[in-house]
């Protein structure tokens, strides 16, 4: 028996994310993985993963090139993700509401060779295309499932190759091989694709294969897998023997209908998400079958957190008034995901003052004043974190990494740029964001991005981007331009919607408001001061 868990930990241990789908396939069978509301077994999601791998292979893609996956949220996205990096190549998930600009951006910066895109981003991606000009050839793979122009067409179409019979086998990864690319918004105007090897994607999750399959428990998935949260989040479900119930798109009346019909376990949301299913009449529902409700990518409000562990139940709805759990999680697409987390449990109120947490088995975390060295509890300063899922730099951009890595005889530590303090007890006190990023739904949005974007505008002169208290969604970004003198006559609608068009949707501005010079605040240096701003117009929304 000691010798049978002994394999089990080795092959868990040894997964990649080139075979993770062989060894759970193997190990689980024919058991239920996920509802889509369709079944689909661990067996059928690795047959999936291995024709399209082999599908890509005789397409032309080789171990190395860089595969870019721009579909929507379906089932399929994180799937053909994973067969790209069964291949050996690197895998560049890209997120559906890119505009053509921003998948043009991307495909060139980490020089793609192959882009697999369908119909729900077709209007995008041409776009991009046709903006790209002369540059590396680009092979397009479509994606096309059921359509007949994908039948009369199977050059174009990988999915008249899935019934392919003969599989290769997966291609051998080095931990320190670079897996895959998530671009995140940058602190400067371009985004930066984060390089991600299979050791740091699969390092939290893999002894999570060795869970029996019973008892089972089911969650529901409803985040986009182009962000690391989301694929993060299936990843580490699909290891966890958690049957998943996937929405392509969060819609909290779904969502609902789900926790109270399906006896669903668990939720994993962002905060916003979670105010959108108390509008939607969250505590008119029966959710006592949830026991652990989690939220990442944002602070979650103390009183938020009650509410929905008052609506859940710890041991089910036959167990039972004990409340249900309540996680937060703290991560980024440098971290692959996750690395500290604060369990909320019944009985225990949040604490005051936004998230506290520990790190998660394998990290360590400091909290360092500006010259490196470690401050005593109680003082504020940047938080730094250390472990498995700390990410190899950013693609090309060498300059940004030394800023961003530093490295002691046990590794690199990540700059999280974020403010923290430690609790007499060890615990890290989240104070607030170093950079000047704000939150939307789970995104992070750079203000500098969109500066920059909205200065090509040929009569905008100044730009500056601020988050500011939206009554339902937390904080959304809003613009304050200032015109070039003599320029013609514009309305804030008008540059709303220029704007608009260039940049994703949970970027763009919810509001343009046009300021006279003398009206844009600035500091001693000359430059925008944004917390002025904020302060002066805190309630724009709110009214």
């Amino acid at each position: 028996m000691e010798g049978r868990w002994s394999a089990r930990l080795g092959a868990a241990l040894r997964a990649t994310t080139a075979d993770v789908t062989d060894r759970l396939a193997a190990a689980r069978g024919d058991a239920l993985a996920i509802r889509t509301p369709e079944p689909w077994s661990y067996r059928r999601l690795h047959a999936f993963v291995a024709a399209a791998a082999e599908a890509l292979r005789r397409a032309g893609v080789q171990a190395g090139e860089r595969v870019a996956i721009c579909t929507d949220n379906t089932l399929e996205m994180p799937l053909l993700v994973l067969a790209a990096l069964r291949v050996g190549a690197v895998a560049v998930p890209l997120n559906q509401q890119l505009r053509a600009e921003e998948i043009r951006f991307v495909l060139q910066d980490c020089a793609a060779t192959t882009l697999i895109a369908d119909d729900g981003v077709a209007d995008e991606v041409e776009a991009a295309l046709a903006q790209r000009g002369e540059g590396a050839a680009l092979r397009c793979v479509r994606w096309a499932p059921g359509s007949a122009a994908a039948a009369a067409d199977p050059a174009q179409a990988l999915e008249v190759r899935l019934g392919d019979a003969a599989w290769s086998r997966p291609a051998r990864v080095a931990p320190g091989d670079s897996d895959a690319i998530f671009y995140t918004s940058g602190t400067t105007r371009f985004p930066q694709g984060a390089r991600l090897s299979s050791a740091s994607l699969l390092a939290a999750f893999t002894p999570l294969a060795l869970l029996p399959l019973w008892p089972r428990y089911s969650v529901v998935h409803a985040l986009p897998t182009a962000h690391i949260m989301g694929f993060a989040a299936f990843l580490g479900f699909l290891l966890g023997a958690a049957e998943i119930h996937h929405l392509p798109r969060f819609d909290a009346h779904r969502v609902l209908d789900l926790l109270e019909g399906e006896a669903i376990d668990g939720f994993l949301g962002v905060p916003t998400m979670y105010k959108l299913l108390l509008e939607a009449g969250a505590e008119s529902r029966d959710l006592r079958s949830v026991r652990v409700f989690a939220s990442a990518a944002d602070v979650m409000p103390g009183p938020l957190i009650e509410r929905f562990k008052r609506l859940g139940r710890l041991f089910g709805r036959r167990g039972g008034e004990v409340p249900a759990a309540f996680v937060e999680i703290y991560g980024s697409v440098e971290l692959s995901g996750a690395a500290l987390a604060r369990v909320s449990l019944p009985g225990l109120t949040p604490a005051a003052g936004g998230f506290v947490g520990v790190p998660l088995p394998g990290y360590r975390a400091r909290v360092v004043d500006p010259q490196g060295r470690d401050l005593p509890p109680g003082a504020e300063g940047e938080l730094l974190v250390q472990g498995p899922g700390v990410f190899q730099g950013y693609h090309g951009r060498s300059a940004d990494t030394d800023a961003t890595l530093t490295r002691d005889r046990r590794g690199p530590w990540l700059r999280t740029g974020d403010l923290a303090a430690r609790t007499p007890l060890g615990f890290i006190r989240f104070v607030g964001r170093e950079k000047d990023v704000i939150k939307v739904g789970g995104y992070s949005v750079f203000p500098a991005e969109i500066e920059a974007r909205l200065q090509e505008h040929p009569h905008v002169a100044q730009a500056a981007v601020v988050g500011l208290p939206h009554p339902a969604h937390g904080a959304v970004p809003v613009a304050f331009v200032c015109l070039r003198a003599q320029a013609p006559r514009l309305t804030d609608e008008a540059l709303h919607a220029w704007i608009t068009e260039r940049v994703a949707r949970y970027k763009a501005p919810r509001r343009v408001v046009l300021l006279e010079h003398d009206q844009m605040p600035y500091g001693a240096t000359g430059k925008i001061t944004r917390r002025d701003l904020q302060a002066r117009y805190r309630d724009l929304l709110l009214t």
